[in-house]
């Protein structure tokens, strides 16, 4: 029987409990410094069942990122939809409140995916979530381009990559410093991003891709 039709005969919630675990101890000691033993212990549980469920250490930590990744997914996502009808200031307020509650909520999910140090565990979950955060944030940018008469372009990308970047620095600043209040960070980050984005204008949004270069051919 396989690992995962072994997974597959247990309750889902139990699973879930033991990644929430692992995902506490992860967050807390990082990958390298992390233990079975210690991860089996937060849990209550046992190393023989964690390699059972889960495999490897490095699979049990691809299992909990992927796991924080469809989390923020769904979180960031749901309150893009939702606030897709704003005007753009009142859209980076709940989006920019949407990552900080994320935080707040899963805060280790917040540390393993955006703060942690990835090195040795060969995952590409963390950056494959904020790549596919980004061009959810870029295609909400070509929309409000476009209610403004406006086509943002290749600088749709550019701007989403900005407006991501600004909202992770300023949470990883408040877990770097827990004597910051959040919300008064959240209000920064909030404010900062909404000027910048009104001080923007059609000239502004005239990036252009380079042109792709032809491989060099081989001299005879």
């Amino acid at each position: 029987m396989s690992t995962r039709e072994r997974r597959s005969r247990r309750p889902q919630h139990a699973d879930d409990d033991l990644l929430g675990a692992a995902a506490a101890v992860f967050a807390r000691d990082g990958f390298a410094a992390a233990t079975v033993d210690r991860i089996a212990a937060q849990a209550g549980t046992t190393k023989p069942t964690l390699y059972a469920r889960f495999g490897s250490k490095a699979d049990l930590y691809d299992a909990v990122v992927r796991r924080e990744a469809e989390a923020i997914r769904t979180h960031l996502f749901d309150a893009y939809r939702d606030a897709a009808h704003l005007s753009m200031a009142d859209f980076i307020r709940e989006a920019v409140h949407a990552w900080f509650a994320f935080a707040v909520e899963r805060p280790n999910g917040m540390k393993l995916l955006f703060v942690g140090d990835h090195a040795g565990t060969q995952s590409p979950v963390p950056a494959e979530i904020t790549q596919t955060i980004t061009d959810r944030v870029a295609r909400a940018v070509e929309d409000y381009a476009l209610r403004a008469n406006a086509v943002a372009g290749p600088a749709a990308d550019v701007l989403a990559a900005m407006i991501v970047g600004t909202v992770v620095h300023a949470v990883r600043r408040c877990f770097a410093d827990p004597s910051l209040d959040p919300i008064k960070v959240q209000d920064l980050a909030t404010a900062f991003l909404t000027n910048a984005v009104r001080g923007l204008d059609a000239p502004l949004l005239a990036v252009e891709r380079a042109p792709q270069r032809r491989a060099a051919r081989p001299s005879k």
